[in-house]
């Protein structure tokens, strides 16, 4: 493949808004659809458990193709795939806009999601390859602030859209924000000639029924109660087979489907592991907060996005101030920095009282926008940083699905712990309401109740309730700061790269 010209400086920005937008519309359609999911409920007839095929069915058709990223690159080329890939995401958008009933709308999110599970990696190899190691701090930051920051306000934008207009629109929107990326790329991405490449046939079976069958267990293992469903037996085993049959296949195969041999690469491997604990601690604290600020403390949904936004909103401001100096000195210290403070705010919600007022619940999630954004820059320019460059498309798909599977893996475990976790805390809490038990004694007493009383009954059942959530949301808030600081000896191991931007000195004459 033939290396694109140099680009002036319209053009380069041109390009990247391109390749960013497209990559926004794919991050934004993984989360905006979830408030909308009650009202298409309502419009196709559907249970609680159909409509989650909504959700499903994009996540598991766009895991699948984002390893395939770099096979399809060199197939078609760079420019041609964004075009083709943006083209069909518009089509199967406003499809699911049209969708009239949920057979329709699985099979056209199928569509979307396949369409769009290159768009991610693409985005990224192009930043990469687009400007030089003094200025991807920089670049990084802009992707970072797509990839992170968006599906944040997915479900802002979708219940705006909704409440506004109809969840028709959740999808509508695409459209002509799609068209603006697809006359941007047409005129901008450099073209890049892919060629006939023999396609490993049996590779890429091994590789479909791996990650699909991976991803749709994680997504569908809450709602099927895991393993005492014969389905989710099904698809572990299907998925441990198939992995190792793939990774067998593709390690020291000449053109494989996917080229494995990225990961003999010291910080690439190291990079992949780092993200994968990061996306689990990431995704698994957005779904630990809403949860405990609705359902524990008791706070309406408006105020619980107010209370999310300052992470998103310091997030972004960091990611420009540390990407833009990110470059001229050693990163590793500022992942180690950035592990440290995203640990630690996560740690302190463990530590927060359930009155505490909205104010004080922000401070942490503060905390985590800036340690995110600490440990993201330099974590994905790392991965990168000794490949070379005709391997950079396939690594970003192989460094994208490792995020995507991650954070549902850090979905699934947090959402099955914290459940597991509130009933052992129950039981063990019940033990002690006793008529012996004098703090039992004390707190009836101030009631004016007894504890045969029904009414103390309920009461007390509710205070335990209570008490053993507490108890749980804190356990659960433990684990993901350990996560979170499990990937720091990783930082140590990687392979120090020389600071850029900074001339060395010169003999005195």
């Amino acid at each position: 493949m033939t290396s694109a010209p140099a680009l002036s400086g319209v053009a380069k920005i041109a390009m990247v808004g391109a390749v960013m937008l497209a990559m926004m519309l794919e991050m934004l359609d993984m989360t905006v659809v979830n408030v909308a999911l009650p009202h298409m409920m309502g419009s196709f007839g559907a249970t609680n458990d159909q409509i989650t095929w909504v959700v499903t069915s994009y996540m598991v058709a766009s895991a699948v193709i984002m390893p395939l990223t770099g096979y399809l690159v060199q197939r078609f080329g760079r420019r041609r795939l964004l075009l083709i890939d943006i083209t069909f995401f518009l089509i199967a958008s406003a499809a699911c806009g049209a969708a009239q009933s949920l057979e329709q709308m699985v099979i056209f999110r199928v569509l979307q999601g396949a369409a769009g599970g290159t768009l991610a990696p693409l985005s990224q190899a192009v930043m990469m390859s687009t400007f030089s190691r003094e200025n991807r701090g920089s670049a990084m930051a802009v992707w970072g602030l797509g990839i992170m920051v968006v599906p944040i306000l997915g479900p802002t934008i979708g219940g705006f859209l909704t409440d506004h207009l109809n969840w028709r629109w959740v999808f509508y929107v695409n459209v002509p924000v799609g068209l603006f990326a697809l006359l941007l790329a047409a005129g901008y991405v450099p073209g890049e000639a892919g060629h006939r490449a023999r396609t490993d046939w049996f590779g890429l079976a091994l590789g479909i029924i791996f990650v699909g069958s991976l991803q749709f267990l994680l997504t569908q293992g809450n709602t099927r109660d895991w393993f005492n469903s014969t389905l989710i037996q099904t698809l572990t085993l299907t998925a441990i087979v198939t992995g190792l049959g793939f990774v067998s296949h593709c390690w020291d195969r000449p053109n494989a489907i996917v080229n494995l041999a990225v990961y003999r690469d010291r910080n690439y491997a190291l990079a992949s592991l780092m993200i994968a604990g990061f996306a689990v601690s990431m995704f698994g604290i957005m779904t630990l907060l809403p949860l405990m600020l609705e359902q524990l403390m008791g706070y309406p949904a408006q105020i619980v996005g107010n209370i999310m936004a300052p992470r998103g909103v310091v997030m972004a401001i960091a990611m420009v101030l540390f990407g833009r100096f990110s470059g001229r000195f050693d990163g590793r210290a500022l992942m180690v920095l950035g592990v440290i403070v995203l640990a630690g705010g996560t740690y302190t919600y463990a530590l927060i009282p359930i009155t505490a007022s909205p104010a004080w619940m922000m401070v942490p999630g503060a905390l985590q926008g800036v340690g995110m954004a600490m440990f993201f820059i330099p974590s994905s320019m790392v991965a990168y940083e000794t490949l070379p460059k005709h391997l950079f498309d396939g690594a970003a798909g192989l460094y994208s699905v490792t995020r995507t599977i991650a954070s549902s893996v850090g979905i699934s475990v947090i959402g099955l712990m914290l459940q597991r976790r509130g009933d052992y805390h129950w039981q063990t809490l019940n033990q002690h309401i006793t008529a012996e038990n004098p703090d039992v004694q004390s707190w009836l007493d101030a009631r004016g109740l007894s504890l045969g009383d029904p009414m103390a009954g309920a009461m007390l059942s509710g205070q335990v309730m209570q008490q053993a959530q507490v108890l749980a949301f804190g356990d659960m808030y433990r684990l993901v700061a350990l996560v979170t600081l499990l990937v720091a000896p990783l930082i140590f191991m990687l392979r120090k790269r020389k600071p850029v931007g900074l001339k060395k000195p010169q003999p005195a004459e």
